[in-house]
């Protein structure tokens, strides 16, 4: 079995570029990259954003998708603008983790706290600080990550 891989794969590697692209491509799973802001204050509450097109559980961590090209950090840079007009900085990678429904990888990032007064987009509602332990009602994987985060700050 061994012998018919490495002749498969010498086969592959003549290939051209664009015909090897294609059938990694094809082979491959698709998934998006997802990014969440951890922007603490200086009491150690959390920024949720109330959103408009959540229905369920309108509160929430900063979030979006990463854009190709962009790095995780940009990327939560960009959403918080775009939701609210205010600069904030990605300081570090606090987890990154794979989901399977939808196929997804997040990107937690702690970033600095936006200063200024927010001009809200049509994706959200209303932005404000609460403390650790008087959380709104969250998407699951957001409460038990903060959960685990009033902990230990670290994970």
């Amino acid at each position: 079995m061994r012998a018919v891989q490495r002749a498969a794969y010498r086969v592959a590697g003549r290939l051209p570029a664009r015909v090897k692209r294609a059938l990694i491509h094809m082979g491959e799973a698709r998934f998006l990259v997802g990014v969440l802001g951890i922007v603490l204050d200086g009491d150690g509450r959390v920024l949720l954003f109330r959103h408009t097109y959540r229905p369920f559980n309108p509160w929430g961590l900063p979030s979006g998708l990463l854009k190709p090209g962009e790095s995780p950090g940009d990327a939560i840079v960009r959403e918080i603008k775009e939701e609210t007009g205010l600069d904030t900085k990605a300081l570090e990678i606090i987890e990154v983790r794979g989901r399977s429904r939808p196929q997804r990888m997040d990107v937690w990032i702690r970033c600095v706290p936006p200063a200024g007064k927010p001009r809200l987009s049509a994706e959200v509602d209303e932005i404000r600080f609460f403390e650790l332990d008087q959380l709104p009602p969250l998407i699951a994987e957001q409460k038990e990550f903060l959960r685990r985060y009033r902990t230990d700050p670290r994970s």
